[in-house]
């Protein structure tokens, strides 16, 4: 089948062009690591963008990015997660953006946890049980 321009990375994990699905991930967000620590969610926001809509926050007007910093100096630790208008945006970024090069540093995506367990982020190591 054919496939978008932008999802042909999408298409290998069973992305099905005559019915326009895939396996649509029970979450929106997506949990991002290896950022590079000299951006802003507005880098973000263009970035991730590219390929899906990033909700935006009611009150503030602006994109649900979340960009963790440490607490005494506010520098970044180059994670974050990043909300999406639905699931197949962020499905569609796991695939995408995973082990691209971005300014420099290697990024790791995967779906961010909706469910209470799981241990707390940051349990997947290497990035080894995404995209097979």
């Amino acid at each position: 089948g054919l496939c978008p321009s932008l999802t042909t990375v999408v298409c290998k994990m069973g992305y099905n062009a005559d019915t326009m699905s895939f396996e649509l991930p029970s979450t929106d967000t997506v949990y991002v690591t290896g950022l590079p620590t000299n951006i802003s969610e507005r880098d973000i926001e263009e970035y991730f963008g590219s390929i899906g809509v990033i909700k935006q926050d009611k009150k503030t007007k602006k994109a649900k990015i979340w960009l963790y910093r440490d607490k005494d100096t506010g520098a970044l630790k180059g994670d974050g997660t990043v909300s999406y208008e639905d699931p197949f945006s962020a499905g569609s970024a796991v695939q995408w953006f995973s082990g691209k090069d971005w300014k420099g540093s290697t990024l790791t995506v995967s779906l961010a946890e909706t469910k209470g367990g799981g241990g707390g982020g940051g349990g997947y190591g290497g990035g080894g049980g995404y995209g097979h």
